[in-house]
């Protein structure tokens, strides 16, 4: 039995076609969430008053983004410094 290669070509074709926009779509979104936020420490313990720190990640990773023994947060929509930053992986 003699398979003809050329019949089944456009179908092969257009398989690996929707696989690689699958993997580009998904590595350009897992892009976009572990981009590098700035960083702030909270001063005096309070959530409205904080410093610029370290650039860190709004996505969860093993290691928690501090300085100098303090968490560093990122900035909720309202300004304030509670959303809790962590370190690249490396």
């Amino acid at each position: 039995m003699k398979t003809d290669f050329r019949k089944w070509l456009p179908i092969i074709v257009l398989g690996v076609a929707i696989g690689g926009a699958f993997t580009t779509h998904a590595m350009s979104e897992k892009a976009e969430t572990n981009a590098l936020v700035q960083g702030y420490l909270q001063i005096n313990n309070s959530e409205t008053e904080c410093e610029e720190s370290d650039m860190c990640l709004n996505t969860q990773t093993e290691i928690d983004c501090t300085v100098g023994g303090e968490q560093v947060f990122g900035k909720n929509e309202f300004g304030e410094c509670t959303i809790k930053l962590y370190r690249p992986e490396q």
